[in-house]
């Protein structure tokens, strides 16, 4: 594998001081609302002040990208549009540029963990990104006690609880397994299969899948397991798997390209046409879009509503980022928790007023912060952010009946 090439985006400081993290809140409001021309100015800002010299402020990002595509370069859309934001508010502690220094691992938890060891000699104070759940945990235990920021990683509870230094923006694979499995309940299928990427979000989702629906359903039954290698579309094994089996139902805890080859190699085949299936966050743009006409109907799902929930400062946020994706899309769940990620993580650093990743991280167990869809907070115990998720059904290339379900209200069954 070929070694990771670092790409950086710096963040500009602005000409005010920023005396509190509320006031950057304010000055980002305002800019987001404002919403027209405002990333290109940024950009131009950040590209004629980013002088040599000036005092920075060094964030890693440690995403793959080039193996993921496109949900992960709308992450970094994202992620660059509240960059720019911070940028035009006057950056951070009194006028320090943020810098990000972005890393692709290629999906290989140790040269991420090798990466990431680099970036804390160089005085990183603070890690974002993580779309792989293996990468970023191989991130946080490299790291010690600086902050990870976990986008979308969809990592286990109970390890994130283990982990200090780790917090994490999207739901947990425990919560999307116990939203599946309540929908999975309602349909007569008895007889279940698990198809799951073979790491911590598959294994994780599979088992709070599995303990949540017999819970509900004693009767419930293990027809089939089969666990497909990440980022490998080697999906041909487990649809043979289920084809030969006798399942009634079947948990598909794929994502990006993976959940992509799965579905479109079991098209045509009838392997999955008898099945109630229930597959997390199918209802996310970024999966709606890469399947397009081969999105199948009926699936049980989680996803995101675009972009009426939380009002102006979540529909300013989808014309913003209208204007700076290349086509004209709206965001995705990625570019969702992109944005959120460094909007927190430049309010953590700017409540804090230091470097010091300890004073950091009290700054975000602390941290109640302003996003598009509401307010936001990590929970003390476990570090996950109470961001809403929705829960509904695939039907006509869309996603339907969606309902918001809070992370943080689901009990363990």
């Amino acid at each position: 594998m070929p070694a990771p090439v670092p790409v950086c985006v710096s963040v500009s400081r602005g000409p005010h001081a920023m005396p509190c993290s509320r006031r950057l809140l304010v000055r980002l409001f305002v800019l987001l609302t404002m919403a027209g021309a405002l990333p290109v100015l940024a950009q131009s800002e950040a590209k004629a002040q980013g002088r040599s010299g000036e005092e920075t402020v060094l964030i890693g990002d440690l995403t793959t990208v080039e193996r993921i595509g496109e949900p992960a370069l709308s992450y970094q859309r994202g992620r660059d549009l509240a960059a720019d934001y911070i940028a035009m508010a006057g950056g951070v502690m009194g006028n320090k540029r943020i810098e990000i220094v972005s890393i692709d691992p290629g999906g290989d938890p140790s040269a991420a963990a090798r990466a990431a060891e680099d970036l804390r000699k160089r005085g990183a104070v603070l890690f974002l990104g993580g779309l792989l759940s293996d990468t970023t945990l191989a991130v946080a235990r490299a790291v010690g006690d600086i902050p990870v920021l976990a986008a979308d990683a969809r990592l286990p509870a109970a390890v994130v609880s283990d982990v200090p230094n780790l917090y994490q923006i999207g739901p947990s694979a425990e919560v999307l397994g116990r939203v599946l499995a309540a929908q999975a309940a309602e349909t007569p299928a008895v007889r279940w299969g698990v198809v799951a990427r073979d790491d911590y979000f598959g294994r994780a989702l599979a088992h709070a899948f599995w303990n949540a629906l017999r819970a509900r359903r004693p009767e419930i039954e293990l027809a089939v397991e089969k666990y497909v290698p990440t980022l490998s579309g080697d999906v041909a094994p487990a649809l043979a798997a289920v084809a030969n089996s006798e399942a009634e139902g079947l948990l598909v805890g794929l994502r990006d390209g993976d959940l992509v080859a799965f579905v479109r190699s079991a098209r045509g085949t009838g392997i999955l046409d008898r099945l109630t299936v229930a597959v997390p966050h199918m209802g996310s743009p970024e999966i709606l879009g890469a399947l397009g006409a081969d999105l199948p109907d009926g699936w049980l799902t989680t996803g995101y509503v675009c972009c009426t929930t939380g009002g102006q400062p979540h529909r300013a946020f989808a014309e913003a980022y209208q204007k700076a994706d290349p086509q004209g899309r709206t965001p995705t769940l990625g570019a969702l928790y992109g944005y959120v990620a460094m909007t927190t993580a430049a309010t953590a650093i700017d409540s804090a007023w230091s470097e010091k990743p300890a004073r950091i991280a009290e700054a975000l167990a602390d941290l109640t912060l302003s996003t598009p869809l509401g307010e936001m907070r990590f929970a003390p115990d476990t570090h996950q952010a109470n961001l809403p998720l929705w829960s509904g059904r695939t039907g006509g290339g869309q996603f339907l009946d969606a309902r918001p379900v809070d992370p943080l209200g689901l009990g363990r069954p």
